[in-house]
């Protein structure tokens, strides 16, 4: 794939005749995507971002087909104009590239995944003649996934995500002769796969709802002895109780609590480290009256007590 696909401040870091690694425009250095060229068209993609948001690309590619698969992280991914969806772990996602109505953001602050880049002007919308007898229809993946030019991100089947799990294992090693066969085999899976109506795709939220819960993170990151119900929070942001619980776990992939209790700890790990303050100050510092329970819930998360913990990293 020519350089253009993307932003203009991407840099390419190495590339020869078989792949191509690049230096993502991201809020820190730790965004890469490395693409092997495959097939006339159709490029593999390994991509890893440590970083919250990225500049991917700025003008509409109507006739590039992308498929991605989660390893690992959270991706935003704009369904339709004003609505987003998320490709969490284990899932797949497959959409035409569209400029984005802002920078894409990995919520989670991470995302390690695969995807298929296919210029549907080199491959047309038939890909054939790469293996007897074995033709794909990329209209009929576009007609199938991809309906109203909408974002489907989609429960990866058990089949599908054993042979992206293969690819995903072979990144340091890389024999392209195994990679486009395995490339073949997804594309050949995908065609088999069932209507759309029996998809199980994940939902979207409109901007104006996710806007809200991001808030909500930053207070929750902010203030870590807060005690406030659930119910409340849904209440100040005007959301229902129902709607708010379930965009927070489709933006951060944990529910509220779990999502609360485990920014918690982590900050606490840094108070043991940083600071001479006792188990019983810090307890209180994340919002836990009970030293006994912080400490609990301390080893529940982060496998040590908290006396285990500081000890060891001093």
């Amino acid at each position: 794939m020519e350089k253009d696909l993307f932003d203009s401040r991407t840099v390419i870091v190495n590339t020869s005749a078989t792949n191509t690694k690049y230096q993502m425009s991201c809020d820190t250095a730790n965004g890469f995507m490395h693409c092997y060229h495959l097939f006339p068209g159709i490029d593999l993609a390994y991509s890893t971002f440590q970083a919250s948001t990225c500049n991917m690309r700025s003008k509409a590619m109507p006739n590039i087909l992308e498929i991605a698969y989660c390893r690992t992280g959270r991706f935003e991914c704009e369904y339709k104009h004003g609505f987003i969806t998320y490709l969490g772990e284990g899932d797949f996602a497959v959409s035409l590239l569209s400029p984005e109505r802002e920078p894409p953001e990995f919520p989670i602050g991470y995302y390690d995944g695969v995807a298929f880049i296919i210029d549907l002007d080199i491959t047309g919308l038939i890909f054939e003649n790469i293996v007897e007898d074995v033709s794909i229809s990329l209209k009929e993946l576009i007609d199938k996934f991809c309906v109203g030019h909408c974002c489907s991100v989609i429960k990866t089947p058990p089949n599908l995500r054993h042979v992206f799990q293969e690819i995903c294992e072979v990144r340091d090693t890389v024999p392209m002769g195994y990679l486009r066969l395995k490339v073949l085999e997804s594309l050949f899976l995908l065609s088999q796969m069932l209507p759309q109506e029996n998809f199980e795709t994940a939902a979207y939220y409109s901007a104006n709802q996710i806007k809200k819960v991001k808030a909500l993170k930053c207070e929750l990151a902010n203030q870590l002895d807060s005690r406030e119900t659930l119910k409340s929070m849904a209440d100040r942001y005007g959301m229902s109780l129902t709607a708010l619980k379930d965009c927070f776990k489709a933006v951060y992939g944990k529910p509220i609590h779990a999502f609360q209790r485990e920014y918690k700890m982590q900050a606490a790990t840094k108070l043991l480290v940083t600071t001479k303050m006792s188990i019983a100050e810090i307890a209180g510092m994340v919002g836990y009256e009970n030293p006994n329970k912080f400490s609990t819930a301390f080893k529940e998360i982060i496998g040590q007590s908290p006396s285990e913990y500081r000890k060891s990293r001093n």
